[in-house]
């Protein structure tokens, strides 16, 4: 009932943030710039969300620009256009494993049909695809744990395990810290790789990463070379743990590394990304040791700016209650038709 609510609430605030009256005015059928809506199914109405589109409506909206929604899957047709969509699973309707892919594969047929695109066919190919992040921070010489991928045609239970325990597994295409396993021992290792969950012939590759001794990270979003958002994540706890906010993280929006701004923007443009999250931490918690990069991507949840000590519980939890006053999914809506019209603003 309260993800009911949650979203219907979402919903209703997008309704209520466009101006209506303008859209009417913009809105062309034979506008260049198209939004492509993937059809919105019935089953998917708590997964699949709607928040980006109506920021994409909002920024054309507010900038003048004319525009039309494609509401189909044939956005094969369209040609000579900018193309506007979001990442969703549920392109994968095939559901591949590496379901990255078909991302990638839309935008770069679209490109190849004369259309601008957001997100560009390098840029889809950072979305929950973990192998080949890993693999450009090498080639950018980004600062990373030391990383190690396997695959199944080359790795077998008699193998050198190659980092010292306790180390991470990986899988290549997860998000929200799905699909990360801590392993103690090399019984711990081969029972998750090659025991009951057969995680390396389920994924056919798998990232092994060194355990970096941290207690907390920071997600930065950036626009261009805009910092736009910052926050802290941080696990109370004695022992090593993900510290996505739905394991009982802290989060502090205030605090941030000043002598690394410079250096941490500089890094992020090398990836060519219009707009990116991405998630930084310092070996020992040291802010005077380089800053590590732990994952980068162009398309990412930000969370909304609140004044912790007014909700008295923790952040995760606030995350999931239903408010009329001082909700949650009302900020995020804000901060993502904010972001999205800095995105529209930066593509044009």
């Amino acid at each position: 009932m309260i993800k009911a609510l949650k979203k219907l609430q979402t919903i209703f605030y997008c309704i209520y943030r466009i101006n209506w009256i303008k859209f009417f005015k913009l809105y062309n059928k034979n506008a260049k710039n198209v939004l492509w809506f993937y059809p919105f199914y019935r089953e998917h109405f708590f997964t699949q969300s709607i928040e980006r589109e109506f920021g994409a409506i909002y920024s054309f909206i507010k900038n003048n620009q004319s525009f039309k929604i494609v509401c189909s899957k044939k956005i094969g047709k369209i040609k000579d256009s900018n193309v506007f969509f979001f990442s969703t699973q549920h392109y994968n309707e095939h559901k591949f494993v590496n379901y990255t892919q078909i991302l990638h594969y839309i935008s770069k047929q679209l490109e190849e049909q004369n259309n601008k695109v957001y997100p560009t066919s390098g840029e889809a190919l950072y979305w929950e695809n973990k192998i080949y992040m890993h693999q450009k921070f090498k080639e950018l010489n980004i600062n990373q744990p030391n990383t190690v991928i396997i695959d199944r045609n080359t790795f077998n239970e008699e193998s050198v395990i190659p980092l010292a325990f306790p180390f991470l597994i990986k899988e290549p295409h997860s998000c929200s810290s799905l699909g990360l396993y801590k392993v103690n021992n090399e019984e711990e290792f081969k029972q998750k790789i090659f025991g009951e969950n057969q995680l390396l012939k389920k994924n056919g590759e798998l990232i092994l990463q060194e355990l970096i001794n941290m207690r907390s990270d920071m997600r930065i979003t950036l626009v261009g070379d805009e910092i736009c958002l910052h926050y802290w994540r941080i696990n109370k706890q004695k022992e090593w743990r993900p510290t996505a906010t739905g394991y009982g993280s802290d989060v502090d929006f205030i605090s941030f590394p000043e002598k690394w701004r410079t250096h941490l923007i500089n890094e992020c443009k090398k990836f060519n990304l219009t707009s990116l999250g991405a998630d930084i931490t310092f070996d020992n918690n040291d802010q005077d040791s380089l800053p590590i990069f732990l994952e980068v991507s162009p398309f990412y949840q930000p969370n909304p700016a609140v004044d912790l000590t007014s909700i008295n519980v923790p952040y995760g939890v606030y995350k999931k209650q239903f408010k009329l006053k001082n909700s949650w999914d009302i900020k995020f809506v804000d901060i993502i038709f904010e972001l999205q019209d800095k995105i529209m603003v930066k593509y044009f």
